[in-house]
């Protein structure tokens, strides 16, 4: 019997992940908050299904705990608003950060 190597994920994706008790302080320091869902409750059960998707696409999810300090310094690092796309892009700042070379 041959063993075969665990699949290695096609790419590693960043995901902002917010938590219940900064998320509304998080919304509103927002250049674009309704983009963002109305409670962190609808929030998760997004984030949750969009996760089940990118990992079944073949790639892993790594969960990056939002910190607003550290996002809005990003922003003012990169003349950007605080909106969607600084929001990914932060995200996956961090992952490259954290998992460099481990894929």
């Amino acid at each position: 019997m041959t063993k075969t190597a665990p699949a290695q994920p096609k790419r590693i994706v960043g995901f902002c992940w917010f938590h219940r008790d900064g998320y509304l302080d998080a919304r509103a320091a927002m250049a674009d908050p309704e983009v963002l869902f109305d409670t962190y409750d609808e929030w998760l059960k997004a984030a949750k299904t969009i996760e089940a998707d990118v990992a079944a696409k073949g790639d892993k999810v790594v969960r990056i705990r939002f910190d607003l300090a550290a996002f809005l310094l990003f922003c003012i690092a990169n003349n950007t608003l605080p909106n969607d796309h600084a929001r990914a892009n932060w995200a996956a700042a961090e992952a490259r950060k954290r998992y460099a070379g481990r894929v």
